[in-house]
């Protein structure tokens, strides 16, 4: 197999995981930056650069949902993260597609954030909160084709199963921010129920192939629909902030 590509099963079209790996490269860039403004050691250079601040965001700042993900405060959580980003980003770029992916990380690192806004005081960096809204993505996608493709229930049932111990781990230890887990892994189920490409079997001159099934208005309703949602719960948390 190519190791270009990334993918449970050689029958599905596959996608080059440019950008995913295109993101994993930015953030190791910007750890480098961090560095340089002795931002792993100062508040407010950490601010500078893009956390998750709640003031911040209450006053107009909702880039920092996305500029959050691409901090990290450690090289072990620099590396963790870009592990996970590396296994499973890289996994739902090839099935999902670059376009699809991008919204993804887009929309799940707005759900993380916004959680982390709703319900943690504190400042919160980090691609956790991403990384769980692209297995939210996996998941769904293998528990669509379980019944269809080889070896999609198998990786179904891991994909749970590594969410379950992650967020049971994420109570346990100090410090972790499990309101942008789940708002992350959240957005990312909801999300991949209306974009997850489905396949089915044709056959085309005596040969069985495996065929994309059309999704376009699927895809597009779904994605304003998470946008309006996403836009609806910013909207109000900012209001309960400012307590209007």
């Amino acid at each position: 197999m190519n190791e270009e590509y990334v993918t449970y099963d050689p029958r599905i079209p596959k996608h080059k995981p440019s950008l995913s790996k295109a993101i994993i490269i930015f953030i190791a860039i910007y750890f480098g930056i961090e560095i340089l403004f002795d931002a792993l050691y100062s508040e407010e250079a950490i601010i500078l650069l893009g956390a998750k601040w709640n003031e911040g965001i209450a006053n107009g700042e909702y880039w920092r949902f996305l500029t959050s993900t691409f901090l990290h405060g450690s090289l072990i959580h620099l590396f963790l993260n870009l592990a996970a980003l590396h296994i499973f980003a890289t996994e739902v770029e090839s099935i999902y597609g670059s376009l699809r992916f991008l919204i993804i990380y887009l929309l799940t690192s707005w759900g993380a954030g916004l959680a982390s806004y709703a319900f943690s005081p504190g400042l919160a960096i980090g691609a956790s909160g991403a990384a769980f809204g692209i297995i939210g993505a996996l998941i769904i996608f293998f528990y669509r084709q379980k019944d269809k493709i080889p070896g999609a229930n198998l990786k179904f049932r891991s994909m749970y199963t590594l969410v379950i111990i992650n967020l049971a781990l994420g109570f346990m230890i100090p410090r972790i921010d499990n309101a942008g887990h789940l708002g992350g892994l959240l957005s990312g189920l909801l999300l991949a129920w209306f974009i997850a490409p489905e396949y089915k079997l044709e056959k085309e001159e005596g040969v069985l192939k495996v065929v994309q099934k059309p999704d376009k208005s699927r895809v597009i309703s779904g994605i304003v629909l998470v946008i309006t949602i996403l836009f609806w719960l910013t909207k109000t948390t900012t209001e309960r902030f400012h307590g209007i």
